[in-house]
C-alpha cells in the first residue's frame, strides 16, 4: 500500500491552517483513532483527517477523487458496516456544533456530535430530541440508519423528525438537501444513507416541550422472563401512544463495575419511557407492579437529560456481535426461543442481550423516507447483542444468534433493521432492510450523486 502524507494528499496547506488535522501511520494517537465502538472492528486506512468545517470535507472529497482514493466515514464510531482498510477515513468529531432555535423548535447539529452533546444544548430550553438509546451514539448516524428511539411511537423515528441535510457529494459540492431540493437524495439519506452518498456535515431536526419523562426498567428474576414476555405482548395493544416499552433479557457479567446486586446474575426487565402525565405513567406501571413485585424497582419520573440512564448502554468500546430484524408478531414459540437461547440453564450463559422493542399501534409518521416500508408492518423490533472477547467467543455467539433468529423467523417481517447491524451483514443488507422497489430507487440515487462509487464503505447502495 503507498504511503501517503498530507503534502502528497494535496492537504497540507488546510494542515497547516488549522483547518484540518491529520494523523498518519505510525504517529501518536493513529491507532486509538482507528477503532470504533464495536472492539471486534480494526480500520487500517492510510490516513486519518479531521476537518472542521464542510469546506474542509469538500477538499478531502476532491483530493481523494483525483487520487482515486475512497473515503470512509466515521463519527462516533457506532454502527461499523466495512473496514477502511486503503481509504482515507474521514473522522467527524471535530464538528460537534449544535445550535437551538428555540421559538422554531429547532436544532442544527453538527455532523460528529453524538446525542449527548446535543441534550447538553436542547434540554436547557425545555426540549427534547427525536434520539437513541445512547447519548454517546452518533446524532447523524442514528438517523441515516433510521432512528428508532424512547420515543418512536409518539413522535416516530428519527428519520421522521429530520428537516434538511447540509451534505458534501463526491464532487466536492456542498448541497442543501430537504424535502424542497434534492428531494429523492432527501428520501434516501433518511434510513439508507450511512457511509454511501455523501458526507452530512450537519442536519437540521424538531424538537419537542419535553422535559421530564416517567421512564426506567424494573428487574424480574430471570425464570420469570417467559410469562414477562407473554405479559408484555398482551399488554402493549392497550398501551397510549405516548408509551414505548421493550422487555429486555440480560446477562450481568460479574465485574467490578456492575452493581453488587446485579453481578454475575441473570434478569428480564420491563423497560420504557412515558411521555405524558407522570400520574398516567404510574397507573400504567402498576399493571407490572401489582402483578409481581419486581426484584428492583427503577421507574419513575426522569428528567428528560438523564434518558440515557433507561438502557444504560457501554459507554467504552468493546468487542460483540450484534443483528436485529423487525417483528410482526410475538408467538408462544418466539418467546420460548428467546429465553431458551438468551438466559439458557444448566450452563453459564454468553454474555448475551435481547431485546424486543414496542413500535407498532402507533398514528405519528410521515411515511415519506427510505425505512417506512420496512417499519410499516412491525409491532416490533428485536435486537441481539453478545459481547465476544475472543473469535472462539465470537463463533459461539453467531451461532447462537443464527439459531435465535432461525427459531423466530415465522415472526419477522423479513425486513431487518439496519441501525442492529454491523459489518457485511449491514453492508449487504439494504434489500432485505428496505424492500425491493425502495433498494432500486436507493441505487438510483447511488447513481446521480456518487456513480464511481467513491463511498464504498457503507451501505451496498448498487
Amino acid at each position: 500500500m503507498d504511503r501517503y502524507d498530507d503534502a502528497s494528499l494535496g492537504l497540507d496547506g488546510l494542515r497547516a491552517s488549522g483547518e484540518l488535522e491529520m494523523l498518519l501511520p505510525g504517529e501518536p494517537g493513529f491507532e486509538a483513532a482507528c477503532v470504533p465502538w464495536s472492539a471486534r472492528f480494526r480500520n487500517r486506512p492510510i490516513a486519518i483527517v479531521r476537518p472542521a468545517s464542510a469546506a474542509g470535507v469538500g477538499a478531502v472529497v476532491d483530493s481523494s477523487r483525483e487520487r482515486g482514493l475512497k473515503i470512509a466515514i466515521q463519527a462516533t464510531g457506532h454502527g461499523p458496516t466495512r473496514e477502511a482498510d486503503g481509504a482515507v477515513l474521514l473522522d467527524l468529531s471535530r464538528m460537534t456544533d449544535v445550535r437551538v432555535d428555540a421559538d422554531a423548535r429547532r436544532a442544527a447539529i453538527g455532523g460528529g456530535a453524538n446525542w449527548e452533546t446535543v441534550l447538553k444544548a436542547t434540554t436547557p430550553h425545555g426540549l427534547a430530541p427525536v434520539l437513541g438509546s445512547s447519548p454517546k451514539v452518533g446524532a447523524v448516524g442514528f438517523i441515516l440508519g433510521g432512528g428508532v428511539g424512547w420515543l418512536f411511537r409518539k413522535y416516530g423515528s428519527g428519520a421522521d423528525n429530520v428537516r434538511a441535510f447540509e451534505l458534501v457529494t463526491a464532487d466536492g459540492r456542498t448541497r442543501r438537501v430537504d424535502e424542497d431540493e434534492e428531494s429523492e437524495l432527501f428520501w434516501a439519506l433518511r434510513g439508507a444513507g450511512a457511509g454511501n452518498l455523501g458526507i452530512v456535515t450537519s442536519m437540521e431536526i424538531e424538537l419537542y416541550p419535553i422535559t421530564e419523562l416517567y421512564a426506567g426498567n424494573l428487574f424480574y428474576p430471570a425464570e420469570m422472563a417467559g410469562q414477562v414476555l407473554r405479559r408484555w405482548r398482551d399488554w402493549i395493544p392497550t398501551t397510549p401512544e405516548g408509551l414505548t416499552s421493550a422487555v429486555t433479557l440480560m446477562n450481568f457479567p460479574p465485574l467490578d463495575d456492575v452493581p453488587p446486586s446485579l453481578r454475575g446474575s441473570s434478569f428480564v426487565l420491563v423497560r420504557g419511557a412515558f411521555d405524558g402525565p407522570m400520574a398516567e405513567g404510574e397507573r400504567l406501571m402498576a399493571h407490572w407492579r401489582e402483578w409481581r413485585e419486581p426484584a428492583m424497582d427503577a421507574f419513575g419520573p426522569l428528567p428528560f437529560e438523564r434518558v440515557g440512564e433507561i438502557s444504560q448502554d457501554p459507554v467504552d468500546p468493546m468487542p460483540v456481535a450484534i443483528t436485529g430484524s423487525w417483528l410482526q408478531s410475538l408467538s408462544d414459540e418466539s418467546i420460548d426461543a428467546l429465553v431458551e437461547h438468551t438466559i439458557p440453564t444448566g450452563r453459564p450463559p454468553a454474555l448475551l442481550f435481547a431485546e424486543v422493542r414496542h413500535t407498532g399501534h402507533r398514528s405519528s409518521t410521515s411515511g415519506a423516507h427510505a425505512m417506512a416500508e420496512s417499519e410499516a408492518d412491525a409491532m416490533a423490533v428485536v435486537q441481539l447483542l453478545g459481547v465476544t472477547p475472543t473469535p472462539e467467543a465470537f463463533e459461539r455467539v453467531r451461532v447462537i444468534l443464527d439459531s435465535l433468529m432461525q427459531a423466530m423467523a415465522p415472526d419477522l417481517t423479513g425486513r431487518h433493521y439496519l441501525n442492529y447491524l454491523e459489518g457485511d451483514e449491514r453492508r449487504d443488507s439494504v434489500e432485505q432492510a428496505l424492500g425491493r422497489s425502495a433498494a432500486r430507487r436507493l441505487a438510483q440515487v447511488k447513481a446521480k450523486v456518487d456513480a464511481e462509487n467513491t463511498f464504498d464503505h457503507g451501505l451496498r447502495a448498487q
